[in-house]
């Protein structure tokens, strides 16, 4: 992996959560393209993964960003990233059909902890242990590894170009 791309893929993975919802090509106004925004939002799905699919990775989270609420956080960077309405977006090229099936059978999972757990979720040492957070961590767990058989991909260029 080109080493520029494995640095932002770090900081990714080392919980950078203020992304903005619209991406466009730094320092232009010139939007970029849907392959383009689907290969960010699919690197961005590989940190929540990789994130949510280890304890470790929660308790750091949560030391590193001590004010973010990170059970909350599981369940509302989900929604940022593959609500619904969002799912149906992330399509071949940029996501497999493996991977597609990943994010249905996740969003099963999360959707199923979510039932499972209380509104008002306590403190993430509380969860940890708890079935439902262990189906969580597992299901993220699963998805991950169906999303690292190709990695993520280039930030700024495409991988598969329409043109």
């Amino acid at each position: 992996m080109p080493s520029s791309l494995h640095d932002k893929m770090e900081v990714l993975s080392r919980f950078e959560v203020d992304l903005p919802m619209t991406d466009a090509v730094e320092d232009t106004e010139e939007p970029i393209s849907a392959i383009l925004l689907n290969q960010r939002y699919r690197n961005h799905l590989i940190g929540y993964f990789s994130w949510v699919s280890s304890f470790q990775e929660q308790r750091e989270y949560q030391a590193t960003v001590p004010l973010v609420h990170i059970p909350h956080e599981a369940f509302n960077q989900w929604e940022d990233y593959a609500s619904d309405r969002i799912l149906d977006h992330y399509v071949e090229p940029v996501f497999s059909k493996d991977e597609q099936e990943a994010l249905r059978a996740f969003r099963d999972v999360w959707n199923s902890a979510s039932d499972d757990t209380p509104q008002r979720l306590p403190s993430l040492e509380e969860l940890i242990g708890t079935e439902s957070w262990e189906r969580l961590r597992i299901a993220a767990e699963k998805a991950l590894d169906v999303f690292m058989r190709r990695g993520p991909f280039d930030w700024d260029r495409e991988e598969f170009p329409m043109h």
